[in-house]
């Protein structure tokens, strides 16, 4: 009976989330003459936070995520093997404490899950840290605008996932201190020679822990913030959760309070991608969160202790993931707002008087003076600040974020002309510029189009100018230089990278121009995202040839075909068993005089994964097939060229009358080699997973069965609450009877239980 009552619930719940969420009556379509897209701050919010649905990483991607074309990967991370290849540990230190590492066993060690970094699949300690501990600050700041838009439930989700994974990171012993913290998995220099979709990749993945020996103060005190802020996040909406951050919050912090301060090895993992230049900062930054979090007077002293290092640091730069001066400096001005003994306790902490150091808000102010004036980074020409060309967008929203908390603090919750610098800036980067870019992809039709994202472009490589596969909603690129240039083009990593860093601060200011300048012309879309483009009938589940063939029939009748081509698909699943099939008539030829010849394997070359091209083999009548392979490498999500060539030197050679021909683009051979146009569906060459169809029409009529993959228990391309219903009719055993019991096992656990149920119902609601 319980388990009854659990499912009856997880369909009810289902099928209540679905209507209300196409109810025209609760959907935000009010009719209005809207401001234009760059003064829609409710708009640029809900976008903001889409950035990081594309960078999840692990197991439970699928579940979480809002994008149709991302799904889970580097699962591998769960399986970390716990040695000193793998690991930066050791052999010593590994033996000590395996049994908190690897409490089952197995010999593995449990990081899964976080954010990759930007276009790449690394997740670097430091920008992890800084953007969960950003976008809490943002939610926390601001949190009436993101429930008056919507968007609250979008952000708990990603700042859940951000702080999972942290505390997944941490291993602590039966007292509950801290023993190891994984802080980086994945290397730069191996990612970086990698241009794939991360649910194919298989680079080795090393993990960097640090420990008492080495304790790197600005990693631990770093994500010890951002657990400190969702515990003010979440206490009045998930207390148990908030309870658990708080606990893993003062853990790390305790880690780097009892430990040496240690500035980050940068060496030891992040290298030259983020090397990091102080501690103190993350250290004042996470004790401010802790105090606001506990009310202990020990976590403010040991903020303000720090706090004396660098009293002068935020109006020589802005919020960041290497100098969070800023906001740290922020938090310690609302709470002297509330308990204005803290001026004092600095002045006896730092051994100033009060004409030496009259007020907190001051460096905040000078910043944003700073950054309005051109004192510090510089103003183009149409008036944008500029700090760096590596990310300019994101230093202009730190500095934005900044002037808006200021506001809120001191000129009585309403704009001055600090928050109107703001949403100028803030216009100017949505399309209020005289090229008219929005600098934030997908946000409307002048928007930058080709972000530095493997993820999104489902291409060969960076270098490939081709239109991106995925629109990478909400991503801010890089953004323009002190000039007012821009490169929109992919390869460009200065003007057109994206990273969960950039995004962080850009998502809190959204926020605040919101709830200082929200009104009623300022809508989301609604329906968001809309269906991906590359999304085909079945809902993500296809496969399917592109290519171009050209003939070289001499005059006797004999000759070649030379085919190139690409196994496409819109799947998130990477199957490793896939196979291609070639099929063509042989009548009139001694099918013993065929050649088929590999000439080109872009896997093989760039992996080692070797497609196999074999036959031909007969399939009916006087029909045969040559077939190529590439076994354990997911070809189909690769976009991987192969080339090969079908000649008969001693018969006379027509393609006129084969199958796969039918439809294929075909071009003249004096054009083939060097081909660089575009590639046409190639629908009558067919794909199999393991020998089974699924692309393509075979030469007797036969399709793919269409399936969406797990959870489409129906077979009718779909995935709805009627699969909820099928699937509960199974578990009760009303219907004992499922054709395809992989579809009903839905998390993939090699068992169909309740679990399955709820995790479907999680598909449905995120696919709305």
């Amino acid at each position: 009976m319980k388990l009854l009552k659990k499912l009856s619930c997880a369909v009810v719940g289902a099928a209540s989330a679905v209507l209300y969420m196409t109810s025209p009556f609760l959907t935000n379509e009010i009719s209005v003459s809207a401001a234009e897209d760059y003064s829609n701050f409710a708009k640029a919010l809900q976008y903001s936070i889409y950035f990081y649905d594309s960078n999840m990483c692990g197991e439970e991607v699928e579940e979480n995520t809002r994008f149709t074309w991302r799904g889970d990967c580097h699962t591998y991370d769960s399986q970390l093997p716990l040695n000193t290849e793998y690991t930066n540990l050791s052999s010593e230190f590994i033996n000590k404490y395996k049994g908190i590492l690897d409490p089952d066993g197995d010999g593995y060690v449990d990081v899964s899950g976080g954010f990759h970094d930007a276009g790449d699949h690394v997740k670097f300690g430091m920008p992890e840290a800084y953007a969960a501990s950003t976008l809490g600050w943002g939610y926390y700041e601001f949190r009436d605008s993101y429930v008056k838009t919507g968007q609250n439930d979008h952000i708990e989700t990603i700042l859940k996932y951000f702080n999972d994974y942290f505390m997944k990171c941490t291993f602590r012993n039966a007292s509950g201190d801290v023993v190891a913290f994984c802080y980086q998995v994945g290397e730069g220099e191996i990612d970086h020679s990698y241009w794939n979709a991360p649910e194919i990749d298989e680079m080795k993945r090393k993990g960097f822990f640090l420990t008492a020996e080495k304790p790197q103060t600005d990693y631990v005190a770093a994500t010890a913030a951002s657990l400190a802020s969702a515990y003010l996040n979440f206490k009045a909406t998930d207390a148990a959760y908030a309870d658990k951050c708080l606990d893993y919050a003062k853990a790390l912090f305790k880690f780097a309070q009892t430990n040496e301060k240690q500035l980050s090895d940068n060496e030891d993992g992040p290298r030259s991608f983020y090397n990091s230049s102080k501690w103190v900062d993350d250290y004042c930054w996470a004790g401010m969160w802790l105090y606001m979090a506990t009310g202990d007077t020990d976590y403010l002293d040991e903020a303000l202790g720090v706090l004396n290092n660098d009293y002068y640091a935020p109006p020589t730069y802005v919020h960041c993931w290497n100098d969070v001066w800023t906001g740290a400096m922020c938090l310690i001005s609302e709470c002297n707002d509330k308990d204005n003994t803290i001026l004092d306790r600095f002045r006896t902490i730092s051994g100033k008087n009060e004409y030496e150091i009259k007020d907190f808000w001051s460096q905040i102010e000078k910043q944003i003076q700073n950054c309005m004036s051109g004192s510090l980074g510089k103003l183009s020409p149409q008036g944008y600040f500029f700090l760096d060309k590596w990310g300019s967008a994101r230093y202009n929203t730190a500095a934005q974020l900044a002037a808006l908390v200021y506001d809120k603090y001191n000129n009585d919750g309403k704009p001055s002309e600090y928050s109107d610098w703001a949403r100028s800036q803030m216009e100017y980067l949505l399309g209020d510029n005289d090229a008219g870019t929005a600098y934030v992809v997908g946000y409307n039709e002048n928007a930058v189009k080709y972000p530095h994202h493997r993820a999104a472009s489902g291409l060969t490589m960076a270098e490939d100018t081709r239109e991106q596969k995925h629109v990478l909603y909400g991503a801010l690129v890089g953004g323009p230089d002190g000039d007012d240039n821009h490169s929109d083009t992919t390869n460009d990593w200065i003007y057109n990278e994206v990273t969960i860093d950039y995004n962080a601060a850009f998502v809190g200011a959204c926020a605040g121009l919101y709830e200082f300048y929200g009104d009623e012309s300022m809508q989301v879309t609604p329906d968001f995202p809309p269906p991906d483009k590359s999304m085909g009938e079945s809902g993500g589940n296809n496969y399917w040839i592109e290519g171009v063939c050209s003939d070289q029939i001499q005059g006797s009748g004999i000759g070649c075909t030379d085919l190139t081509l690409y196994v496409c698909t819109d799947s998130v699943k990477a199957l490793k068993d896939i196979s291609v099939r070639y099929y063509f008539d042989a009548s009139g030829m001694d099918i013993s005089s065929l050649d088929a010849r590999e000439v080109y394997d872009q896997a093989a070359i760039e992996s080692g994964a070797d497609g196999v091209l074999t036959g031909p083999e007969l399939y009916k009548d006087n029909i045969y097939y040559v077939e190529i392979k590439w076994d354990g490498y997911a070809i189909a999500n690769s976009n991987k060229k192969y080339q090969f060539q079908l000649a008969s030197w001693s018969s006379p050679w027509d393609t006129s009358d084969d199958w796969s021909a039918q439809g294929m683009l075909k071009i003249d051979s004096s054009e083939y080699n060097g081909y660089s146009g575009e590639m046409q569906k190639a629908p009558n060459i067919c794909v199999y997973s393991n020998g089974v169809l699924i692309g393509g029409t075979e030469p007797d009529g036969t399709t793919p069965i269409v399936s969406a993959g797990a959870g489409d228990l129906n077979k009718d391309g779909k995935i709805t609450v009627a699969d909820i219903v099928l699937l509960q009719k199974y578990l009760v055993k009303k219907d004992a009877e499922i054709s395809d019991k992989s579809a009903a096992d839905v998390d993939k656990n090699g068992k169909v239980n309740i679990f399955d149920a709820v995790k479907l119902k999680r598909m449905i609601i995120n696919s709305k």
